[in-house]
């Protein structure tokens, strides 16, 4: 019997040689190791984060291969010494477990832990577990996918949508209770149609999702589930070669004890200036409702989708119009700096602690930034940046309020 036991293992291992041979394997490893210091105005005045990476790449046959990667991150700030008796040191995170099969050149399918966002990046973005697929007609392509986010990392999730989501993300991790590690637990089905050639110079993109709450079991109080639809539309046009324009728009009808109707629109513009060096400039007017009635609410979106770069709400109840110009002079090195600036679009849904409640204007204030990236070699990338909030260029901070800012170093290792 262990003879024949054994045969049968070596006929396996045989098969899976001559599968992986006829199919042309091939494999691809490595780390990335990153360390970040930040230093700022916030309460954390210095944070320390450092992480490694591995990563694994798997091509099975020209239809078929398998992408994993993983995370160890480690954090130290003035406030909390690392290896302390709070927690475990690290946090731990599966990042990417992607397995992709193309059976023909128009369909492919994703099954696993993938990056998924909508189009316009006004619903949701991040990882998401599930399976999605594609299929292309002609000048048409359709998506459907199933996307569950309660196996995620909270903080990699960022899904925010209730009291609850907000309790969760803001406690600690405490590996001796993993129910503080994971996320929201929603459920997403996305659907896409993309007329990619609508017309010589344009493309649409239409999009619905609907997400389910299923977090019933975690909550002890008597905190209604929240289900929403969203409805999107997006437009993107080249009126002249080096001229980008995206119009977008979307609706969502989000059930929370009673149902409540919320939008958001973002307009877009990139120009590339034809010359030698390589450069950009754009715009970009991202926009979300506030509260107008009991029906017509703030937009909630399914991530914590944040805008700007020093200072960064949500897009509820907001928004922000972005200017920025970067320019890569030599392939080595690139540079961007740019300016933003805020206001909100009713004055109960942003929350922070130093509006003054007594002021009723809807103008937040301005934001600057710059950000250099050096990389001489591909395995090496050096990244600068730093910029500052200016609430006085608003009127809805009080008047004591200071300039909030940080600058950041970045060096990232592949190996």
């Amino acid at each position: 019997m262990r003879i024949m036991g054994r045969r049968k293992t070596a006929v396996f291992w045989e098969l899976i040689l001559i599968f992986c041979a006829s199919g042309g394997f091939g494999a691809d490893f490595g780390v990335v190791v990153k360390t970040e210091p930040e230093y700022g105005s916030g309460s954390e005045n210095f944070t320390l984060t450092g992480s490694v990476n591995p990563w694994v790449s798997a091509l099975f046959s020209p239809a078929f291969n398998l992408y994993v990667s993983a995370g160890a991150y480690a954090e130290y700030t003035e406030q909390s010494l690392p290896f302390s008796r709070e927690g475990f040191p690290l946090l731990i995170e599966l990042e990417r477990l992607e397995l992709n099969w193309r059976p023909v050149p128009t369909v492919s399918f994703q099954l696993g832990r993938q990056q998924y966002g909508d189009p316009a990046g006004l619903i949701m973005a991040g990882l998401f577990d599930g399976l999605h697929g594609s299929w292309g007609f002609e000048r048409l392509r359709f998506s459907l996918g199933a996307l569950y986010t309660g196996l995620l990392y909270k903080k990699t999730a960022n899904i925010a949508m209730t009291a609850h989501d907000l309790e969760s993300y803001a406690a600690g991790t405490d590996y001796r209770d993993m129910t503080s590690y994971f996320a929201s637990k929603r459920i997403l089905v996305p659907v896409m149609v993309e007329f990619s050639d609508l017309s010589p110079r344009s493309s649409l993109a239409l999009s619905v999702i609907a997400q389910f709450d299923m977090n019933r079991s975690d909550i002890e109080d008597d905190e209604a589930p929240l289900h929403s639809q969203y409805l999107e539309i997006q437009y993107l046009i080249e009126p002249r070669e080096p001229l980008h324009i995206t119009f977008a728009a979307s609706a969502g009808l989000v059930e929370y004890g009673k149902p409540q109707m919320g939008f958001a629109a973002m307009v877009g513009a990139d120009y590339e200036p034809p010359q030698a060096v390589k450069d950009l400039l754009s715009f970009q007017m991202r926009w979300s409702s506030g509260r107008m009635d009991s029906f017509f609410a703030p937009f909630f979106p399914v991530s914590n989708i944040a805008v700007g770069e020093i200072f960064t709400p949500r897009l509820t109840g907001l928004m922000q119009l972005k200017a920025a110009y970067s320019i890569r002079p030599h392939t080595n090195f690139s540079a961007e700096a740019g300016a933003g600036y805020f206001i909100r679009t009713d004055l109960e849904t942003l929350q922070d602690a130093n509006l003054d409640p007594a002021l009723d204007s809807r103008f937040l204030g301005g934001e600057l930034y710059c950000s250099l990236i050096w990389a001489p070699q591909s395995t090496l990338r050096l990244t600068a940046g730093g910029g500052a909030f200016f609430p006085g260029l608003g009127g809805a901070f009080a008047s004591d309020t200071g300039i909030r800012w940080k600058a950041s170093l970045g060096l990232m290792v592949s190996l």
